[in-house]
C-alpha cells in the first residue's frame, strides 16, 4: 500500500471527521452508514485507513476540536478498528469495533427519533462479519474462536435497546435476523427461542410493520427451526411465506429457501 504525504493524511482524516459530524448534525443516515461499512472495502475507507496508519495521531485531531471531541468515544475506537482492519489484524479490529459499537449504541439511546436505524443496521452486520473473520484468524493461530459469540451478546444488547414502544422498534427484526445467522453458524439454535418469543408475543411488535426484507429473512430462519423441531406444517407455512415474498431479483436467496 502506498502511504500519503503528511498533509494529505491530515486532509483525509479531517474530511472523514467532518463527514461524520455533518451526517449526525443533519441526520443524514445514508452518509453515516457508508462511514461504517468496512466490508465494502470502499476506496474512501481504505484511503482513510492508510492515512490513519501513516499519521498515527488522529486522536489529537479529535481532541483539539469541540466539534469532533463530542464524539471522541465513538470515533477513536472506530479509527483504531479501521487501522487494524487495513493491516489485516482482524482480532484487534474486532475488539476496537466492539468498543466503537457500544459507544454508538449509547449515543443512539439518546436520540429520540429512529433516524439512525440504517446506520445501526450496518454496525450490526459489520460486527457479525468482522467477528467471523476474527474467529478464523484465531483458529488459524490455534486459539479458541470466541468473537462471534461476543458479537451475539452485543446484538442482544442492541435488541434490548430497540425493543421498546417508540419508533426504533421496527429495527428489532433486522437485529433478530443477524442473531439467527450467528446462532445457526455457532450451532446454538436453541438461543433463538427467547428472541422469537419477544417478537411473536410482545404487544409492542406488529409483524406487518417490519420491513419486507426482514420479514422474509425471519420467516426463512424460523421455518428452518420448525423443520428441526419436526413441526412440518408450520415449517411449510413459514418457508412458503419467505419464498412468496422474496424479491424475485434475489435468485440466490430464492435458491436458499428451496
Amino acid at each position: 500500500m502506498a502511504y500519503p504525504s503528511m498533509g494529505e493524511a491530515h486532509r483525509r482524516i479531517t474530511d472523514y471527521l467532518n463527514k461524520f459530524c455533518d451526517a449526525v448534525s443533519y441526520q443524514d443516515v445514508a452518509s453515516l452508514a457508508q462511514l461504517f461499512s468496512f466490508s465494502s472495502n470502499s476506496p474512501s475507507l481504505l484511503s482513510l485507513a492508510d492515512a490513519l496508519n501513516f499519521f498515527q495521531d488522529a486522536n489529537r485531531l479529535i481532541k483539539q476540536s469541540d466539534k469532533f471531541s463530542e464524539f471522541g468515544e465513538i470515533l477513536a475506537p472506530l479509527f483504531r478498528s479501521l487501522q487494524s482492519y487495513r493491516l489485516g489484524n482482524l482480532v484487534e479490529a474486532y475488539h476496537a469495533f466492539e468498543k466503537f459499537a457500544n459507544a454508538f449504541i449509547q449515543e443512539f439511546r439518546n436520540w429520540e427519533s429512529a433516524w439512525a436505524l440504517e446506520a445501526l443496521y450496518v454496525i450490526a452486520y459489520e460486527i457479525r462479519v468482522l467477528a467471523e473473520r476474527a474467529d478464523r484468524e484465531l483458529s488459524s493461530n490455534g486459539k479458541s474462536p470466541e468473537k462471534l459469540k461476543g458479537a451475539g451478546s452485543f446484538l442482544m444488547k442492541v435488541f434490548g435497546v430497540l425493543a421498546g414502544k417508540g419508533p426504533k422498534r421496527v429495527g428489532a427484526l433486522y437485529v433478530t435476523c443477524q442473531l439467527f445467522k450467528i446462532y445457526f453458524k455457532l450451532g446454538t439454535v436453541h438461543l433463538c427461542r427467547s428472541v422469537i418469543r419477544s417478537i411473536e408475543t410482545a404487544r409492542i411488535f406488529d409483524f406487518e410493520e417490519f420491513p419486507r426484507r426482514d420479514k422474509v429473512t425471519y420467516m426463512y430462519y424460523t421455518g428452518r427451526l420448525e423443520v428441526f423441531n419436526e413441526n412440518f406444517p408450520a415449517a411449510d407455512h413459514k418457508l412458503s411465506y419467505a419464498l412468496t415474498h422474496c424479491n424475485p431479483l434475489r435468485e440466490a436467496n430464492i435458491r436458499f429457501v428451496y
